[in-house]
């Protein structure tokens, strides 16, 4: 009696590990799938009410070497939340949203675009590259959907006329070394030409915290010929440390987790 008792309670707990994995391995396939994020018109309602709430009416000076600067709203709450998770747990279709929505800002507010446009001077469309192992161990090369989605809005040619080598994540970085960033970029073989062709530049990237990367940008391309460089950002980050969430960190909101 003693052993059947034994083999029934090995039982019992062998169906209830059994049941602990398949519920483990739903999350997982939940979270993999990404099943619990927001799409379509609930996505951009979203990030309708995130760009609003992350408005600011403090307009940021343009880093050194910029023109001008576009930006949707400060780096913080919802939006920040949605971009780091975008970025770092592969999940393109808000960066999709979120650069046509920069577009938009661009056309709506910037005049020297409008005047190139007339004067029929397109600039070139440029996004702040990643590392290539960055972008393929992420997934995705967030800025490269960012720009794409400002092309489909103002009409400009994207051109990848910088290449970068690998450094650590700017979180990881301190203010001194976010200076030198620019040690890691490099203008392409062919960009010369191309700014021949066309001296103006506007790039894009998601966050722009200190303005080192957007500054080393710059001057990157204007050694190689650039006349007139503009930026645009999703959103400006407040310039401390603690505000920019690390890549061990990133958020874990809408079924996604930490790997």
């Amino acid at each position: 009696m003693r052993a059947m008792r034994g083999m029934r309670g090995i039982t019992v707990g062998m169906r209830s590990a059994v049941r602990g994995a398949l519920s483990s391995t739903a999350h997982l396939l939940e979270a993999l799938l990404g099943s619990q994020r927001p799409s379509g018109a609930t996505l951009q309602s979203l990030l309708h009410e995130a760009t609003e709430a992350a408005s600011s009416p403090l307009l940021k000076q343009p880093p050194s070497g910029i023109d001008s600067l576009t930006e949707i709203g400060m780096y913080d709450g919802a939006l920040a939340e949605i971009l780091a998770t975008a970025k770092y747990r592969h999940w393109p279709e808000p960066l999709e949203n979120l650069g046509v929505r920069l577009g938009q800002e661009v056309q709506a507010t910037s005049l020297w675009l409008s005047d190139s446009i007339e004067q029929d001077r397109l600039p070139w469309l440029v996004p702040v590259p990643s590392p290539k192992f960055r972008s393929w161990n992420r997934g995705l090369d967030h800025t490269a959907i960012l720009a794409a989605g400002v092309a489909s809005v103002i009409g400009l040619p994207v051109r990848s006329l910088v290449a970068r080598s690998w450094i650590l994540p700017q979180m990881q970085l301190g203010r001194a070394s976010r200076a030198g960033v620019g040690g890691s970029l490099r203008l392409r073989r062919w960009a010369r030409r191309s700014l021949r062709r066309r001296p103006q530049v506007l790039i894009v990237d998601d966050v722009m915290t200190t303005g080192a990367t957007l500054s080393a940008m710059a001057g990157v391309l204007r050694q190689g010929g650039a006349q007139q460089v503009h930026a645009c950002v999703v959103a400006a980050g407040r310039r401390t440390q603690e505000s920019i969430p690390s890549e061990a960190s990133a958020p874990i909101s809408w079924g996604v987790v930490r790997g």
